[in-house]
């Protein structure tokens, strides 16, 4: 009876390993594919190169190409389709093993009107075949021609020896820590010396330049803070915020770009794996925000002032809400992109800052929705301010004139460059995309036009804080820093009252003249 039973065993065993066998990485099972007989092997393993789970349904998907194969425009037609829907399965390899890219690029080549014919939902990606030129296990159709060479694969690199350093990257790329090739820190890989020479360049001039703007700003409101009441109190914050960015910008310069954008010995795609390059985009990205808040507030402020008629005390008793829209708008976005991991490194500026892929939603919906609500505020003040000054004797209407006037010029100019530096940004990220910002194609080599825009974003920003600064520039804070620097001489302590020259019954001597 056990010796029944260990021979139907035995004999079931064999049948299931005459169907089946089991190799490394999955189970070989034998081809079934009616358009995929006679091919030169006979095994395959599933899911596949189209990540179907059987043949029954990778046979049903595969009915969608049989115009294509029985067009006859490819001789190799069907052994490429072939090798993506039943790829071969050997116990000698590990893995399943397909066709190679050039052979997808010739059929797609020689099939190009039978692949328009195609319906939409379905296209031949050689995207998805394997290159032999980064030495990946590929095969080619039994029915080729030993002489004729393979048609070799469009070039990925930007030079011409097609060699491979061992960690599997290209010259000036570097094995970053999620397993992708990067650009590798003190190389240049997408672009050249003197075009990141020349970022740098602008980029420490307008940091210097936004630091010496925003700091006069601000040392002119410490000299005389009952100068700058509400309406005009924002403009303070919004020159500090600024103040921040440009030194963050400055000890970048100090520490360099790799201290900054590198996490090892790559760029820090991931810029949370890098402390300094966290800490320089959240001071940059969370103040860029802040001030545009406090531009937005300012505008509030001069609506409530003219179109409300509210007094500057009034304003005052408002500021703990002006504040908290400010700083917690600012907050909100900052932890979004760090929570969201949005952070990123840039080869050309040696600067982290918001993801291209994430540009339009980190950069363009806050900055744009308070510039936009900035231009409605002011557009709603303009009346208020135009009644206010009929109201008044000319005199007062004159004042209030070139306030109104210097308020838009400064507004208008910090306007414009913000709104710049929000479509540089935006446009940069579209180029990017273009050229491909995916690790398959990051070695290429940067485009004129990206290269031309990719340090703007930056350099306009820093400009925003060399305007943030302006109001300040005026003949009243020319006198106020006069009296500060070079006070008027005082009468001797020892001088009578009525000696002193300030008093009011001080009279000059009249001069006896000798003879």
């Amino acid at each position: 009876m056990m010796a029944r039973i260990l021979s139907v065993i035995l004999l079931c065993g064999c049948l299931a390993a005459a169907d089946q066998e089991e190799v490394e990485g999955g189970k070989c099972e034998r081809i079934k594919l009616p358009y995929c007989q006679d091919l030169g092997y006979n095994w395959t393993a599933m899911p596949n190169l189209m990540g179907h789970r059987d043949q029954k349904e990778a046979e049903e998907a595969m009915e969608k190409f049989s115009g294509l194969i029985s067009s006859e425009c490819s001789v190799h037609a069907r052994f490429l389709l072939c090798s993506a829907f039943a790829p071969l399965c050997s116990e000698q390899v590990s893995g399943s093993v397909s066709a190679c890219r050039a052979l997808c690029d010739t059929v797609s080549e020689d099939c190009r009107d039978q692949l328009k014919l195609l319906p939409a939902t379905v296209a031949l990606d050689c995207g998805a075949f394997p290159l032999r030129a980064v030495r990946r296990l590929c095969m080619r159709p039994p029915n080729a021609s030993e002489l004729e060479p393979e048609p070799q694969p469009p070039p990925r690199w930007p030079f011409r020896d097609p060699e491979l350093r061992e960690h599997g990257c290209s010259p000036a790329h570097a094995m970053s820590p999620t397993g992708e090739c990067w650009p590798a820190c003190g190389q240049h890989a997408r672009y050249s010396q003197p075009a990141k020479r020349t970022a740098e360049v602008w980029m420490n001039t307008l940091a210097w330049l936004s630091l010496l703007s925003t700091s006069f700003a601000l040392l002119t409101f410490c000299a005389e803070p009952s100068r700058y009441r509400y309406p005009e109190r924002p403009m303070v914050w919004m020159a500090a915020c600024h103040a921040v960015v440009a030194t963050a910008y400055v000890i970048r310069s100090w520490l360099g770009a790799r201290a900054v954008s590198c996490a090892g010995g790559a760029l820090a795609v991931d810029g949370l794996a890098s402390p300094a390059c966290v800490a320089f985009f959240s001071l940059t990205y969370y103040f860029t925000l802040a001030a545009d808040a406090w531009f937005a507030n300012a505008c509030v402020a001069w609506y409530l002032t003219a179109a409300s008629e509210w007094s500057t005390e009034a304003l005052e008793r408002a500021a703990a809400y002006l504040h908290a829209a400010a700083w917690g708008w600012a907050g909100a976005w900052t932890a979004a992109a760090l929570a969201l991991r949005r952070v990123t490194a840039d080869e050309l500026t040696g600067t982290c800052g918001v993801a291209r892929a994430a540009a339009g939603a980190l950069v363009g919906v806050p900055r744009g929705a308070l510039l936009l609500a900035a231009v409605a505020l002011a557009a709603g003040a303009c009346p208020g301010i135009v009644r206010v000054r009929r109201a008044l004797d000319s005199r007062g209407a004159r004042r209030v004139g070139r306030l109104a006037v210097r308020a838009a010029a400064g507004g208008a100019l910090y306007l414009l460059l913000a709104a710049a530096a929000t479509a540089a940004k935006l446009l940069e990220a579209r180029i990017g995309e273009s050229q491909g910002e995916v690790p398959a194609l990051a070695a290429l080599e940067a485009s004129p036009a990206e290269g031309a825009w990719g340090g703007l974003p930056a350099c306009l920003g820093l400009a925003c804080g060399v305007a943030a600064g302006a109001w300040a520039w005026s003949r009243k804070s020319g006198a106020v820093w006069r009296a500060a620097l070079c006070p008027p001489r005082k009468a001797p302590c020892c001088a009578p009252p009525l000696l002193r020259p300030h008093h009011p019954y001080y009279k000059r001597p009249l001069h006896v003249s000798r003879v």
